[in-house]
C-alpha cells in the first residue's frame, strides 16, 4: 500500500474519531440537562420496589424480556438497598451514544446511587419516546465497604 494511501485512510480516520467525539460531547451536554433528573425521579419511584411501579418505566422491548419470575427475584434482591436517596455520581457513556448512531437512540448512565441501607453501582440504559425516558435496561449492584 503505497505510503500515500496511507496517509489518507488515517486523516480520513482521525477526522471521523474527531466528529464522533464532538457529537458524543453535543449529546452529553444535551441529555445531562433532562436524563439525569429523569433518572433520578425514576430511581425515586421504583425504590418502592413493587413489579408493578417499575412496569410504568420499563421500555415495552424490555418488559417482552424480562419473565415475570425475574422480575420478582429482582425486586426481593434490591429490595435490601432500601429507598433511594441521591445520586453521588453519574456518567454518560460515550461510548453507547456512539453507537446509537446505527439504530434506535438509546442513552446510557453509570455511577453510584446512594439508598437508605447501600450504596450500590448503577447502570441505566435509557429510551426517549414522547417526551419522556423509558428505561431499557439497569442494574444496580451493592458496594461492599471494607
Amino acid at each position: 500500500m503505497p505510503i500515500q494511501t496511507l496517509r489518507i485512510i488515517i486523516a480520513i480516520l482521525v477526522t471521523a474519531m474527531a466528529m464522533l467525539y464532538f457529537h458524543t460531547g453535543r449529546e452529553k451536554d444535551f441529555y445531562d440537562k433532562s436524563a439525569q433528573p429523569a433518572i433520578a425521579q425514576i430511581l425515586s419511584e421504583i425504590s418502592n420496589w413493587q413489579k408493578e411501579t417499575l412496569l410504568i418505566h420499563l421500555a415495552p422491548e424490555a418488559k417482552q424480556n424480562i419473565l415475570d419470575e425475574q422480575l420478582d427475584k429482582l425486586m426481593e434482591q434490591y429490595k435490601k438497598l432500601g429507598r433511594f436517596r441521591s445520586i453521588q455520581e453519574i456518567n454518560f457513556s460515550r461510548t453507547a451514544s456512539a453507537f446509537s448512531l446505527i439504530g434506535e437512540k438509546r442513552i446510557n448512565y453509570s455511577g453510584i446511587a446512594n439508598f437508605d441501607n447501600a450504596a450500590a453501582n448503577l447502570n441505566m440504559t435509557l429510551v426517549e419516546r414522547g417526551g419522556f425516558f423509558l428505561v431499557y435496561n439497569f442494574t444496580l449492584t451493592q458496594i461492599i465497604e471494607k
